[in-house]
């Protein structure tokens, strides 16, 4: 009976592991997918109207999380805009905010700090073109990914549990 019930937990245990792998993957696409949504938002906003720096960071941060987090934290930082430039304060942002980014898409992000606030309107939305660009690009490439290595993570968990379970019974 104990025997059993160390193997089901070890299938468990596996299978566990397989799902988290997967739901890592589907992680990636929602935060590249809230990233794209909130810099389209932003480059709308900037189109119709050109809001002050503080008011279209507030507006992103009603993104949901972790990007809203991003542009929370970007806002908040805000008071020490005179000590330290605004790309600083971007990048700073966008290095403690977990967003499970890779290199290249961070990247284009901080990228992105250089120019927001610090150029005309075109500019500005020239460079959120080019950075939302960027990022579905990496937003496509992170869902085909999700489709054929996610199922693979959850049947490959679960089929060493039971291969554990075999070979340990």
């Amino acid at each position: 009976m104990l025997r059993l019930l160390g193997a089901a937990l070890l299938v468990a245990g596996c299978g566990a592991a397989g799902f988290s792998a997967a739901r890592g993957l589907a992680r990636r696409v929602e935060v590249l997918r809230a990233l794209v949504g909130a810099l389209e938002g932003l480059e709308r906003e900037l189109s119709f109207r050109l809001p002050p720096t503080p008011e279209l960071l507030e507006r992103a941060a009603e993104s949901p999380p972790p990007v809203g987090e991003l542009f929370a934290r970007c806002r908040a930082k805000l008071d020490g805009l005179g000590e330290r430039p605004l790309s600083q304060l971007w990048r700073e942002a966008v290095a403690e905010t977990p967003l499970e980014l890779e290199e290249p898409e961070r990247r284009a992000l901080e990228e992105l700090g250089d120019v927001l606030g610090r150029y005309d309107g075109e500019g500005q939305r020239a460079a959120l073109a080019r950075t939302r660009a960027e990022l579905s690009r990496a937003l496509g490439l992170a869902r085909e990914k999700q489709e054929k290595q996610g199922r693979m993570y959850q049947v490959l968990g679960l089929t060493a549990g039971a291969f554990l379970a075999i070979l340990l019974l």
